[in-house]
């Protein structure tokens, strides 16, 4: 299994063959300030859940960035098993933990967290949802045998490692359980830094390169 922290899978996709999701949680927190509102993405707007659904991408009427996950479950378990989808994802057997960690946001003033313009809308993951999406993977450790946790996300500007990231303690846990916590590396034009968490130095930062050179995309 691998377990994919991000806006939520569309388990009816064609990539996605039946059954491929076999658990399925929900961590997004509400919240409102002067800059923004946030809503949860989870089931009856609750802050958590585990039922099933709860893993479901968010609404992709709200922003594009809703189809995340499920391109990210396609690339790690797709299977292209018909005429549309020919080809397969990098472990086709694999099954998916689908975890949602992200939050709907929409700007009360120019320049808030979406953007600039003071109505636009987006999603975004608070450090804590992806902590209680992390501890559940481990929770899940004995029910499910999971390679990897992954983490298709991230901020910041890292030369060196950040260990004191409040993440740090549950990916040293899965660690310890033989579980991989693959995060992106960022896609912010660096090639001498990355973004969080994947700076922390128990997880694996995962970068593109182009397959004809082997060198560092441009992005």
């Amino acid at each position: 299994k691998v377990a994919i922290l991000d806006t939520g899978v569309r388990k009816t996709h064609q990539f996605l063959d039946s059954g491929k999701v076999v658990s399925e949680a929900c961590y997004s927190t509400a919240a409102t300030n002067s800059n923004y509102y946030a809503s949860s993405t989870c089931p009856g707007g609750a802050s958590s859940s585990t039922a099933v659904g709860s893993g479901v991408n968010c609404s992709t009427s709200w922003t594009s960035g809703c189809s995340h996950g499920t391109h990210v479950a396609g690339i790690a378990a797709g299977y292209g098993g018909n005429a549309t989808y020919a080809k397969t994802g990098v472990a086709p057997s694999a099954r998916v933990i689908a975890i949602k960690v992200f939050t709907y946001f929409r700007n009360r003033v120019a320049n808030g967290p979406c953007g600039a313009s003071s109505t636009a809308q987006c999603v975004l993951s608070w450090t804590s949802d992806q902590m209680k999406g992390l501890e559940r993977v481990y929770a899940l450790r004995n029910t499910y045998f999971i390679a990897a946790a992954n983490m298709s996300l991230g901020g910041g500007y890292y030369t060196g490692y950040c260990d004191s990231d409040a993440r740090k303690p549950i990916i040293d846990k899965l660690r310890s359980a033989g579980i991989a916590t693959v995060i992106s590396s960022g896609n912010e034009y660096w090639d001498g830094a990355v973004g969080a968490p994947g700076c922390i130095s128990s997880a694996i930062t995962v970068g593109a390169t182009l397959d004809s050179s082997n060198s560092i995309s441009s992005y």
